[in-house]
């Protein structure tokens, strides 16, 4: 099959009258582009994202586009048997014609779509221009129209009516992002030229054949694994074209991933005599049939792909060739022992070169198995340190329901205890303790995304330690280069499915769209090493239970048929080795209580959402938090991009249009109200929030790393934003770090000490409530997430506002792979709690003997208070910093809490920041700049090498964000 790209040479026109009084008339464009992305390349729209532009730019989507471009053959193409019109992204509504015939319609933005054109075009005369026009229509129009007719429940922060489209959910609206629902080609569009026929999917099938039998904690030990049976079961699609006679076979080949060593197989040859229906997902019409070859090669010695923190990530490149039975070009180019690499392994292409080659698939795979353990933990013990538990929420033996559009039926609901079942990520047989962050859509605009800007915030996940990224049902299913990116640096995906707190009821229309959707999507994707799981949705079965969003009784069955039927039956027929899950979060199904905490995965939002202290995390014991989060201002220079001064107050109309959660702004004050000093101006209040939400987010996270085995895993609600806005995001939409980001990287790290700290925040957080006896102490605790014993030593100081020492001390520990280890309880009752901070920090044991001394190097630390920061004697740090070359080295004369050091105008890239620190020095280097939109300055033009070659950098700390009279 001969591909051909048609992504230049086109126009876009919009239809009718628009907002912007932009003519109807031809504007060039490419492929992929989208309305807005082309409309602001040639300045005919200001940025939909400045300050309210977004109200304006909505209303431009009531409008219907047209896109169009002309094409001709070339002779090789005109050979072919079929010519097929291949679009890999529309979005959404739209009729695909050429030379003016209607070729169909398409309805589904997370679908290819084809066409066969053969017909128009072949018999045609050599050099005939063929004219292709794609018209848009208004998905604002679309969505109101159906909504008429069948009014369905969502998400109150988007467009009603968005679930009766199958486009990204958000693009309406959510409480994050804006309401520009964007028009477009967004991925290629192509020419496949076939003869006789095509590869239509390849799936790769590993068992993995162990050297010894598995040991007794086999989830504390990675299987030996001796070779691997790598099996390619290879769908080929027929052409009606194809002779009874013509024989065909595949080729496997690998190659492994340093080029040493290459393995082939063949498969039998079969013929279209015997051949079967074949799913045409991509809405093709053509009478096709199809046949499915196996092809088996053995592994040996076979480099294990694992997640970041685990260990490497080797990737295996794959190629699956269809050819003639008797094609034998390969062995005869490229005789030799199965060490030998040919060299067109990796370049072997279905051109003029190898004619025989009908059709290639290609890809890189890690050798590894995945699944969730879900086994009963029928005898478990919880930890001891496991104190003020919440009682576990009911058994899901009683169920809510809508009776009609009013009635509701409200089980009575008692709390009861619920079996225990684990919930872990079990990767080549070892239970791993997912860290890592939920994933939303990089750009509202789809085709400011790229690759480079991709592999910049995957990096970010990577260096914060995270091994887990949970792609959001709301969003759409990300391009090739997304899960590449994963495979390289180890990040296990968590794969909602696109459904997200809506309600969608099933026609069979509808349910034949989403099963070819969710099929294509599977074969496209199930091949990378980091799919981890399939989810049904987010946050639906919740919300029928607690009646958010259905209306009718039908609208819980088609639930139960799509989610827990439909998409599982699909999972096991496309990816049978996958795990599947019905919804995030679910106890596994059925209206059974979905956030239970001793079952499945949870989304916790008492912290936020329900206003809870941070110290509400410990009274917990979720199995998996699949969300959990807190809000925070962007970065100052992200707010400067998209507002003028005069917007810069939280409660300004501009900034309010970037707080799409409308209590947010309220929580975020009475979350300050209760931490620290009320902040002196904008700056210093985005800075304090930012803190904030670092701090939330540390207090969840290291609880619940402090109980593996009874919690295993912590996806932080949220990664990036979608837009420049105030959200729960610890990446700003520019990529600027947040506070969050800095504190993910420390609790994260494979090796963590952590402190269970008591005093009047868990006691007494309001100094006017009557006097009660306060505990002060503390719990150190050290967390080991690797696959090999850590022997290390704690040192801990009780310290003055001064650093001057009241106490220390230090513990040898030895924390076996995969656990933690309590350390002996400290009790600082005797001291005055307001004046006294702890702090701790771990060492490895790198001693070779006795005689040599111990390496002094940090690998953790940290400090708590006994008392929220505003009521703690501060002393002023009387911060400095000096600069040398990429070195900066921060100097503070007493202690100093959430130091953070920037330039004159914005963010720094810093190894660490958002820091506390004691009188004395702490050095931090700058490392490369992870702006998006300063990637292609030269190092002289960057505004932040500028900022340093003056010396303009500033340094502050919670001390400096109030205004503090004189002494």
């Amino acid at each position: 099959m001969q591909k051909t790209y048609l992504n230049d040479g086109w126009s876009l026109t919009i239809l009718g009258d628009n907002v912007y009084s932009i003519p109807s008339q031809p504007i060039e464009t490419k492929v992929p582009s989208t309305v807005y992305s082309t409309l602001l390349d040639h300045h005919l729209i200001p940025d939909p994202y400045y300050r309210d532009n977004e109200l304006t730019a909505t209303k431009l989507m009531e409008n219907d586009f047209v896109y169009e471009t002309d094409f001709s053959l070339t002779e090789q193409q005109r050979r072919a048997d079929r010519i097929f019109l291949r679009f890999d992204g529309i979005d959404t509504i739209a009729d695909v014609r050429l030379n003016g015939r209607l070729l169909g319609h398409t309805d589904n933005m997370n679908r290819a779509w084809e066409f066969d054109i053969s017909a128009n075009v072949l018999d045609a005369e050599p050099g005939t221009v063929f004219h292709l026009s794609v018209t848009l229509h208004s998905p604002i129009r679309y969505i109101s129209a159906e909504n008429k007719k069948n009014p369905l429940e969502g998400s109150c922060h988007a467009m009603p009516g968005f679930p009766h489209i199958r486009k990204a959910a958000c693009m309406f609206g959510w409480d994050w992002g804006p309401r520009l629902p964007d028009a477009g080609l967004f991925r290629s569009v192509s020419l496949e030229a076939v003869n006789i026929a095509r590869i239509s999917q390849v799936y790769l099938r590993q068992q993995h054949l162990a050297a010894a039998p598995p040991q007794p904690e086999h989830s504390r030990t990675p299987q030996s694994v001796s070779v691997v049976r790598l099996t390619a079961d290879v769908e080929i699609q027929w052409l009606p074209e194809a002779a009874p006679d013509k024989m065909l076979k595949a080729i496997l080949l690998v190659t492994s991933p340093d080029g040493e060593q290459f393995f082939s197989a063949e498969s039998s040859a079969v013929d279209c005599r015997n051949a079967a229906p074949t799913d045409l997902l991509t809405g093709l019409q053509c009478d096709m049939t199809c046949s499915h070859v196996q092809a088996t090669l053995m592994i040996d010695h076979p480099q294990l792909w694992w997640p970041n923190g685990y260990g490497s990530q080797p990737l295996y490149s794959v190629q699956v060739l269809l050819v003639p039975e008797d094609e034998t070009f390969l062995h005869q180019k490229h005789p030799g022992a199965a060490s030998d690499v040919p060299p067109t392994v990796g370049n072997v292409q279905d051109d003029e070169e190898f004619p025989s080659i009908l059709d290639t698939w290609e890809g890189r795979i890690g050798l590894r198995t995945v699944t969730v353990n879900t086994d009963p933990i029928p005898d478990e013990t919880r930890d001891p340190h496991m104190k003020d538990q919440s009682p576990d929420l009911d058994d899901g033996a009683n169920y809510m329901l809508a009776e009609g559009n009013h009635t509701k039926i409200i089980a009575d609901r008692q709390a009861a205890s619920i079996p225990g079942r684990n919930f872990a990520l079990e990767v080549n047989g070892v239970q791993i303790f997912a860290m890592g962050a939920d994933y939303i859509p990089e750009d509202n605009l789809l085709t400011r995304q790229n690759r480079r800007r991709t592999n910049l915030l995957l990096s970010t996940a990577q260096e914060s330690n995270m091994n887990c990224i949970r792609i959001w049902g709301g969003g759409y299913f990300p391009d090739d280069d997304f899960y590449d990116l994963c495979d390289e640096k180890g990040l296990l995906i968590w794969q909602d499915n696109m459904f997200a707190c809506a309600c969608y009821e099933l026609t069979e229309a509808f349910e034949r769209n989403v099963a070819a959707e969710i099929r294509q999507n599977m074969r496209r994707l199930r091949h990378h090493a980091c799919i981890a799981l399939w989810c049904g949705n987010n946050e639906m079965e919740t919300e029928y239970i607690t009646l958010e969003q259905p209306r009718t009784r039908k609208q819980y069955y088609d639930y139960i048929r799509l989610y827990e039927y439909i998409i599982p039956k699909i999972t096991a027929e496309e990816d049978p080795a996958a795990f599947y899950w019905p919804s995030s979060p679910s106890s596994g199904g059925n209206f059974e209580n979905s956030n239970a905490e001793n079952v499945g995965d949870t989304h916790y939002w008492g912290v936020w959402h329900g206003s809870e202290p941070f110290s509400a995390y410990r009274k917990h014991h979720y199995r998996f938090l699949s969300e959990f989060g807190f809000q925070s201002f962007p970065a100052l220079q992200t707010i400067r991009r998209f507002t003028v001064p005069e917007d810069r107050n939280v409660f300004s109309r501009v900034m309010e249009m970037h707080q799409r959660n409308t209590a947010a702004n309220r929580k975020i004050m009475n979350y300050i109200s209760q931490t620290y000093l009320y902040p002196r101006n904008f700056d210093e209040l985005i800075y304090c929030s930012q803190l904030l939400q670092a701090n939330a987010i540390r207090y969840g996270v290291e609880h619940f790393r402090r109980f593996r085995g009874t919690c295993m895993g912590t996806i932080v609600w949220q990664l990036n934003d979608i837009w420049p806005v105030a959200s729960w995001a610890s990446v700003d939409y520019y990529g600027n770090w947040k506070a969050l980001q800095y504190a993910e990287k420390r609790m994260f790290a494979p090796v963590l000490l952590s402190c269970e700290e008591h005093g009047e925040i868990d006691q007494k957080p309001y100094p006017n409530t009557l006097p009660v006896s306060v505990d002060v102490s503390a719990d150190l605790h050290v967390s080991n997430e690797t696959l090999h014993p850590f022997d290390g030593t704690v040192h801990w100081a009780l310290r003055l506002p001064d650093s001057t020492l009241v106490r220390s001390g230090l513990f040898h520990v030895s924390v076996p792979p995969l656990s933690g280890v309590w350390l002996p309880h400290l009790d600082f009752n005797d001291q005055d709690r307001l004046s006294i901070h702890l702090e701790y920090w771990l060492t490895k044991d790198t001693r070779e003997s006795e005689e040599m001394p111990e390496s002094e190097t940090r690998i953790s630390e940290g400090t708590v208070l006994f008392c929220a920061p505003k009521h703690y004697h501060f002393l002023d740090p009387k911060l400095s910093v000096t600069i040398e070359g990429d070195t900066i080295t921060v100097s503070a004369e007493n202690y100093a809490q959430g130091v953070s050091v920037e330039t004159k105008d914005g963010v720094l890239h810093l190894d660490d920041n958002f820091f506390d620190m004691e009188a004395g020095t702490r050095t931090i280097r700058i490392v490369p700049d992870r702006d998006f939109s300063l990637m292609d300055l030269s190092e002289e033009e960057h505004p932040a090498r500028k900022a340093l070659r003056a010396g303009e950098i500033r340094v502050r700390s919670v001390y400096e964000t109030a205004d503090r009279e004189s002494e």
